[in-house]
């Protein structure tokens, strides 16, 4: 590689910056928020995955963001520049630690989510502005599109997004920042689990109806919702738990892995 490209590629690393700037501001990302992924971000700015990972190191320089391993890219707060962090990317990088430490136990884990998430739920409610409910309503609808005998990543996807989303609601970005870990350590133990057409089926009919209880500003219908949204995952990884694991490709109820 020559000089003059690598001239290049630094000055298009410095306009992605400015990009990145403009993102936030224009999403009204605040402190503790996470940008989307590299990849996403490459194609929108017409970049390589390179030319962003650079930028965000640089924004991350200049107190923009932080960027935290298994979490990826977290607004700073404005103005806090000097101070190198905001509280929320703080808290998360510490408690990405401690996870990463050792094997957590994952009903310790679910349980740790649920009393995270039903005061975030309940937070959301008593803030519920219906001119704030647009992107969560957009997940469901792509949730929705999504054909039930499809096992898709994107659902998983979008399911982490939908919590996340009530997180922003809540207001609370220190919470917003644990959940996010949170959910990055139950996902894989997610794909135990058997999605049948109804277990699907279910799943978008308990976060229609969370959402209707946030459009409604019903804190304790909110609370009840998520709280039967998370037991349920919660049962399911049980009712797995129960079962001896498939041999040579063959569970024990005879259904084959």
């Amino acid at each position: 590689m020559n000089a003059a490209t690598n001239a290049s590629e630094t000055l298009e690393a410095a306009d992605v910056v400015g990009n990145l700037s403009d993102l936030i501001a224009n999403k009204n990302l605040g402190p503790g928020d996470r940008l989307p992924a590299i990849r996403e971000l490459a194609v929108q700015f017409g970049v390589k995955a390179g030319t962003v990972r650079d930028a965000l190191l640089a924004a991350q320089a200049k107190g923009l963001v932080k960027v935290l391993p298994r979490v990826g890219a977290i607004v700073q707060a404005a103005g806090n520049v000097d101070r190198s962090r905001s509280v929320a990317a703080n808290v998360a990088e510490d408690f990405a630690e401690l996870v990463d430490q050792q094997d957590q136990n994952l009903f310790h884990v679910l349980e740790t989510r649920e009393a995270l998430e039903l005061t975030m739920v309940a937070r959301a409610a008593q803030r519920r502005e219906l001119s704030e409910l647009f992107r969560l309503r957009q997940i469901l609808s792509e949730m929705a599109a999504i054909p039930l005998e499809v096992e898709s990543t994107e659902y998983a996807e979008l399911d982490v997004d939908f919590h996340l989303e009530i997180g922003r609601l809540s207001g609370n970005t220190v919470m917003t920042s644990l959940l996010r870990i949170l959910l990055q350590e139950i996902r894989p133990h997610l794909g135990w689990i058997r999605w049948s057409d109804n277990r699907r089926m279910e799943a978008n009919d308990s976060h229609a109806r969370i959402y209707s209880a946030l459009a409604a500003g019903n804190v304790e219908q909110a609370r009840n919702e998520m709280r039967d949204h998370i037991r349920t995952a919660y049962n399911s990884l049980l009712d797995e738990m129960r079962q001896p694991p498939a041999m040579n490709g063959v569970r024990a109820d005879g259904s084959v892995s």
